[in-house]
């Protein structure tokens, strides 16, 4: 029976030398440190940047550059921005004219019907911003609620009593959504990068 055992352990090592643990470790010591980098970079953007872009483009933030031409015209430039720093679509308001603000409330949230379901909560409020031009068709953003005033005044500022030659703005649509959510996911997706980073360049797995 011993002599038996030993002939069938022997045989089991002929076909299986390696366990597929030690097998798998030996493959990934193969693979080139380059070509590891450039896993870790797909997997990251797969990952994390496609939900943030999809975020950001649902609730976007928005760069205004005002240019002053002279003393009695200023053009507005609005770029919408995706995840921060990713230019998407342009508009420009030629001569600004005047602007006007609104703040849509947000519709009550219903159970089942829209008309008749219970009501379990109330959508975000939305602050809308319009650019009047003397010529072309007006350009409108996006702008939460609780700064739309603020760059009102800001604007207004800057038309009438400024005399700088430009001035740039930072709005988003919603705080919560448009910044904070995707910032969140962009802050672990990068933690989770450098950590793949340094293991990927020490040799060391992750714990």
């Amino acid at each position: 029976m011993v002599q038996l055992h030993r002939k069938r352990h022997a045989l089991l090592q002929l076909i299986d030398p390696l366990p597929l643990s030690d097998a798998m470790k030996k493959d990934k010591k193969r693979r080139s440190k380059p070509v590891e980098l450039l896993r870790a970079v797909y997997s990251a953007a797969m990952l994390f940047c496609i939900p943030g872009l999809i975020i950001t483009f649902i609730s976007p933030t928005f760069i205004i550059k005002f240019d002053r031409i002279n003393q009695e015209r200023v053009d507005a430039t609005v770029t919408r921005q995706l995840l921060f720093l990713i230019p998407a679509f342009k508009e420009t308001a030629v001569d600004i004219r005047d602007m006007k603000s609104e703040t849509m409330h947000g519709k009550a949230i219903r159970e089942g019907s829209r008309t008749t379901g219970r009501i379990v909560g109330n959508a975000e409020d939305e602050g809308v911003l319009q650019l009047n031009s003397r010529s072309g068709a007006p350009v409108s953003l996006s702008v939460s609620p609780v700064n739309l005033d603020d760059i009102e005044e800001e604007i207004s500022s800057f038309i009438n009593e400024s005399k700088e030659p430009s001035q740039h703005l930072w709005v988003t649509s919603n705080w919560k959504f448009g910044v904070l959510l995707p910032g969140a996911i962009l802050l672990f997706s990068l933690i989770v990068f450098i950590m793949a980073v340094r293991s990927i360049l020490t040799g060391k797995t992750l714990e």
